[in-house]
């Protein structure tokens, strides 16, 4: 019965990866990121780096914090809430300096 669970088990570990793979390769080849990473006039935009490292890095943490023990989801740790959190003021601090700041168009 053990051997049975054990199988279950990682059968369903695979099927849930197969099912992420598929999906990401998908998203790869069709979606277009060209203009992730740039801001709407076509520059380099610093600020969605720093938005797009900092929410993939506390997905990661969450997802290693599943994976240590994945019979309990792990509460979120206040540190990646203020990380996340800081990103996003960052972020919107920014785009409001560049939309409303010295120098733009009324």
């Amino acid at each position: 019965m053990r051997m049975l669970e054990a199988v279950a088990h990682w059968e369903a570990i695979l099927l849930i990866a197969g099912f992420g793979v598929v999906i990401g390769w998908r998203l790869i080849r069709s979606a277009a990121f060209g203009g992730l990473l740039r801001a709407n006039d076509g520059t380099f935009s610093p600020g969605r780096v720093q938005l797009l490292v900092a929410t993939l890095g506390a997905a990661l943490e969450y997802l290693l914090g599943v994976l240590h023990d994945p019979m309990h989801l792990p509460a979120i740790p206040s540190g990646i809430v203020m990380a996340v959190g800081g990103s996003q003021a960052v972020y919107l601090g920014l785009k409001a300096w560049n939309i409303f700041g010295p120098g733009q168009k009324r």
